[in-house]
């Protein structure tokens, strides 16, 4: 009997000895899987934040970029407050007038209205007079003139993407008589 329980506990250690290999490769297996996961994340992040910055620098100058400013503001807005307009309304009898601040994406946005500002000037005249007192007293009269404003400037800056220029705008006074 004593030979029958020898090849009996001879297989055991087998059998440990190969669930041991196979524990062993699979702990290496996810180490490895998990080490290439970390090294990958570790190296895109960088690259993520070159892009971003890559796409702030392209954009930056007013023209069609990337989206890296629509994350998050990056810095406190930039105000460019306009003269005050009176124009006479196209019914003939009305007149508006009307103080208009814009909230752009950056400081050479706004220099870039300072050197246009004749034009600016123009496109906001002929908008506003082309208006009646009808449409502009309606209840989104104003929030509608001011995305119309806001496209228009960007027009006339060249600028394609409403987060690259003209972000907002802003109205001081509203006066329609």
């Amino acid at each position: 009997m004593a030979q029958a329980e020898t090849p009996a506990e001879g297989a055991a250690p087998k059998k440990k000895g190969k669930l041991l290999i196979i524990i062993l490769a699979l702990v290496g297996l996810i180490v490895l899987v998990g080490g290439g996961l970390a090294f990958w994340l570790l190296k895109s992040a960088p690259d993520k934040s070159k892009q971003a910055k890559a796409d702030a620098e392209e954009g930056g100058d007013g023209e069609e970029g990337g989206d890296s400013q629509e994350h998050g503001d990056e810095h406190p807005p930039v105000y460019e407050k306009l003269e005050q307009f009176t124009v006479n309304l196209s019914d003939q009898e009305s007149y508006l007038q009307t103080e208009v601040q814009l909230v752009v994406a950056d400081v050479k946005v706004q220099e870039k209205i300072k050197a246009r500002m004749p034009e600016v000037r123009d496109a906001l005249i002929r908008l506003l007079s082309s208006k009646t007192p009808e449409e502009l007293n309606q209840p989104d009269g104003k929030a509608a003139l001011a995305e119309e404003i806001k496209r228009e400037l960007n027009h006339v800056l060249g600028i394609k993407k409403d987060s690259k220029g003209v972000k907002k705008v802003l109205f001081g006074a509203f006066i329609i008589q």
